[in-house]
């Protein structure tokens, strides 16, 4: 349909012309007009400064609506003087929207840079320089809770974009929640912009975001859009099969099912099966490959290949000569080429691949099956997340060859009805921020976003949580909380719970009305700590051995959901049994905290798995945790670190920090499988080199290079690049001395030291295994007290570094112990430099309190010479990282 004016009207609708923008942009999109969809969104995403939530179908472009916004910014700013963040929900997403812009942007000047967890710090400068910057929810979150530290980059901020806003109601989407109310806080000049998919509430993420930062009371623009703005009208399916079996069993069952629905709606057009696995998405292939062979020629869904197709996997090639293929990353690079031209141009008409296909290449289809809705990720199944689904049937419907698309899930029959409502749209947006309020209130207390109890209500009133609550506020079920419907004493009432527990607990101090972070609520904040495991950490006892230092940790609360599956408290009976295990348990084994405390043991002492027949059907299951639990560990043992130096527990301080490194190797400190942590080095090549005596990192930079060659029976160059990589591994080197007079008090005397620290490696050990390489230096009484801790990176050694500190001693016959290690690098045991010992006075003095400075009291460092006034010179003494553990261990 045309109007007067001779542009085309869609569902009545007029379509912009690309030639309404300025030139500069319209190389931007390249195609003469906007659909309907970006049509309507057009003035508002460009033309106004308004908020804006766009709700419409997967595949109906709503990416173009916040290139608009990007558009509509450029024209009313300066180059360098703004920044536009573009939050997605998964770093595949952020990939692909970085290569994409990238190409768009760089004629207008602009620079796109992508900041996810895989960003270090070094790449930050290149972020700082970016004018769009892509990145996740968690990793904002991570940066805008050092906002003091990025305040310039923050206050560049003009124009927020947040894709795939309907993650709020997944178990992440309470950090979206958490950073998109902190950067209403933080400048009220920046603009929203949210796409969501099609929800039947999206008017409550208009009213969560306001129209503007200066008028937030109305909501923001809002542009809604039904099924019907699909550009390929999509025919859904969901199957549900009866089935009580696990999900390798069950997806099984399906290869049954699937020829049937192949045939019911491939329609002789192409088609995409997503599948579990890698080794499914294989097996799959076969099976359809299969049954097309033995189908007669005139009853055929689809034809085969015109030509033969040359793959280098000769699976693939035989299913290729029946039109079907399966596409995974671990293809070589050729063949997943080859596999989507083909698939493009028509040669091959099934691919089954994983759940990754659905974001970055653009291969539409036809028909997409989803075979089971739970996918293998981390060492075990779990069910796929609301926005995978979402893409994977976004892939069905090709705009440029068809009218319809048909999209089939494959499921349990239990699950029905909840995929039923996903595929319509129908399932209302809830808030998950109440799951975890508390921990995301202490952490904006930390920031000082919060200073009071009005200040933490108005914080509240500022989330999603709080529109949702007024709606629906029997699905929170907030205990401890009131059960009048006024929704402004709910807050009051949720607030105050909250800060009280905070407060009891030693994570916040209230001063009069003033709220402030403690140390610990600090700590609990940078490590992203929950409050129960946060107020377990606190409650440690002083000196805590390693054995206790673990118990604190398994019994963290993210680990609460790890219980002990069907048949495995025989299995972790028996690896509790074994001699790698180094703390063994002595009671029964019950609690999740117990299953995780022989877990990381088993893998620490580089136990083989059992070979009983009972026990193989569990290893898979065992992967899957160690990945999760392998997940939380080092965050959780280093905030243990940081509130042990707090409370200048010098002996718990070094246990911590042994077992952080035992953690980071995944070996113990001191044994012999500390050589694992070389790349090329696995058990059988281990087991072989200390048959000829060689059990340690600093014996095997001792042996030649053909000696590691002929005992590994590895040809050279082997053991010279061994050798390189243990060359790579710092070898430190220490010195102590005292500095000025000695200072004299009643009860004791203060010290003043110096160490120079630095490496002896030839070059700078920077990085290890592709990460930076961190120091640690303790300095600790015989008593156990912490005199002194710093962590610095390693590279900032080069020359030596000096450190200076004070040492108060107390009791005559009193040490210090002085420690440096790698953070991350188990076995390379600290320098230990038994420092200073107070000993008994000349004038007869017996050690009791009161004395005084007449007692002249003599030091003594190890090593030194007694100058002529009876004091001990500062003494000279190399240590390297090879020396011996010190006595503060247990």
């Amino acid at each position: 349909m045309w109007n007067g004016a001779g542009n085309p009207v869609v569902r009545g609708i007029e379509l912009v012309p690309v030639d309404m923008l300025p030139d500069q942009f319209r190389a931007i999109f390249p195609y003469p007009l906007f659909n309907a969809v970006q049509s309507r969104c057009f003035d508002a995403a460009y033309n106004t400064l308004d908020n804006l939530v766009v709700s419409a179908p997967t595949g109906s472009g709503k990416t173009v609506i916040l290139e608009l916004a990007i558009c509509g910014l450029l024209k009313s700013v300066n180059q360098g003087t703004y920044k536009v963040i573009y939050l997605a929900p998964t770093k595949a997403l952020c990939s692909e929207r970085r290569k994409d812009w990238e190409k768009k942007f760089r004629s207008l000047g602009l620079v796109c840079t992508e900041l996810t967890g895989d960003t270090d710090q070094a790449q930050m400068a290149s972020v700082r320089r970016g004018d769009l910057i892509v990145t996740t929810p968690e990793k904002w979150d991570s940066m805008t809770r050092r906002w003091e530290d990025h305040r310039k980059l923050l206050d560049l901020v003009r124009l927020f974009l947040i894709d795939e806003v309907h993650i709020l109601k997944e178990s992440r989407g309470a950090t979206l929640e958490v950073v998109v109310s902190r950067m209403r806080s933080i400048g009220s000049d920046v603009r929203f912009v949210a796409l969501s998919a099609t929800i039947p509430n999206a008017g409550d993420i208009a009213a969560w975001l306001g129209r503007r930062g200066d008028i937030s009371e109305l909501p923001a623009q809002l542009e809604e859009f039904g099924p019907e703005f699909r550009p390929v009208k999509l025919e859904k399916h969901v199957y549900g099969y009866q089935s009580y079996a696990n999900d390798f069993a069950f997806d099984k069952t399906l290869d049954q099912k699937l020829p049937g629905v192949l045939q019911k709606h491939a329609a002789g057009k192409p088609v995409m099966i997503f599948c579990m696995t890698r080794n499914i998405c294989v097996s799959t292939a076969k099976l359809i490959a299969d049954n097309w062979t033995k189908t007669p020629a005139r009853e055929r869904s689809w034809f085969a290949p015109k030509t033969e197709l040359a793959f280098r996997d000769k699976e693939l090639q035989a299913a290729a000569a029946c039109g079907v293929a399966y596409h995974h990353a671990g293809l070589e690079v050729n063949d997943r080429m080859l596999i989507e031209k083909e698939y493009l141009e028509g040669g091959l008409m099934v691919i089954c691949c994983t759940s990754t296909l659905a974001v970055g290449v653009n291969l539409p289809a036809h028909l997409v099956v989803i075979k089971n809705t739970v996918c293998w990720t981390d060492g075990g199944t779990k069910e796929y997340a609301d926005l995978e689904i979402m893409q994977m049937l976004g892939r069905a419907g090709r705009p440029q060859f068809d009218d319809t698309g048909v999209a089939v899930i494959m499921t349990r029959k239990e699950k029905v009805e909840k995929f039923e409502k996903m595929e319509s749209g129908m399932e209302i947006l809830e808030s998950c921020l109440h799951k975890n309020l508390i921990e995301h209130l202490n952490a904006e207390i930390g920031m000082k976003m919060i200073t009071d109890s009005w200040s933490a209500q108005q914080w509240l009133k500022s989330t999603f949580l709080n529109i949702r609550l007024k709606k629906n506020p029997a699905y929170y079920k907030l205990e401890g909380t009131s059960k009048v419907l006024k929704s402004e004493k709910r807050l009051e009432d949720i607030c105050e719970k909250d800060i009280t527990l905070l407060t009891n607990e030693g994570l916040v101090e209230r001063m009069e009305t003033q709220l402030k972070c403690t140390m610990y609520g600090e700590c609990m904040a940078r490590y992203y700590m929950r409050f129960g495991t946060m107020v377990k950490i606190m409650k440690m006892k002083l000196a805590p051995r390693i054995p206790e230092i673990l118990t604190t940790l398994t019994e963290a609360e993210e680990f609460t959901e790890l219980r002990f599956r069907s048949g495995e408290k025989g299995l972790y009976k028996d690896l509790n049994k074994g001699n790698d295990i180094k703390y063994p348990l002595k009671e029964e084994l019950v609690t999740p905290a117990h299953k995780i405390y022989i877990l990381l043991q088993f893998e620490m002492g580089s136990q083989d798995y059992p070979l009983e027949q009972q026990y193989q059907k569990l290893k898979a299951s065992m992967a899957q945790d160690k990945t999760i639990v392998f997940r939380h560990v080092h965050r959780i043992i280093h905030c243990i670190v940081d509130c042990l130096i707090h409370k200048e527990d010098g002996i718990g301080v070094n246990n911590a920090l042994e077992l952080a490194r035992s953690l980071k190797a995944r070996v113990w400190e001191g044994s012999v499988h500390e050589l694992r942590q070389l790349e090329g080095l696995g058990p059988v090549a281990v087991r072989r080199l200390v048959l000829v005596g060689v059990r340690s990192l600093k014996m095997l930079e001792m042996m030649p290079a053909h000696q590691i060659e002929a005992t590994l029976s590895r040809n050279p160059p082997m053991g010279t690049n061994l050798l390189k990589k243990v060359k790579c591994i710092p070898r430190f080197t220490a010195a102590l001395e005292i500095v000025g007079k000695l200072e004299y008090t009643a009860t004791s005397v203060i010290v003043k030291l110096k160490a120079k620290i630095g490496y002896l490696n030839e070059a700078p050990p920077t990085r290890f295994r592709d990460s930076v390489i961190y120091g640690t230096f303790v300095v600790l009484r015989s008593d156990g007290h912490l005199v002194s801790f710093n962590k610095l990176p390693v590279h900032q050694l080069e020359g030596g570094k000096e450190i200076k500190f004070s040492a108060t001693l107390t009791e005559h016959g009193q040490a210090l112990s002085c420690f440096l290690s790698c953070e991350q690098i188990g076995g390379l045991d600290a320098v230990d430099m038994k420092g200073l010992s107070w000993l008994t006075s000349r004038s007869g003095h017996d050690g009791r309190r009161g004395m005084f400075p007449q007692d002249q009291p003599e030091f003594q460092v190890p090593g030194a010479e007694r100058g002529e006034d009876g004091t001990a010179a500062g003494a000279e003494n190399t240590f390297t990282a090879f020396s011996e553990a010190g006595d503060a261990k247990e």
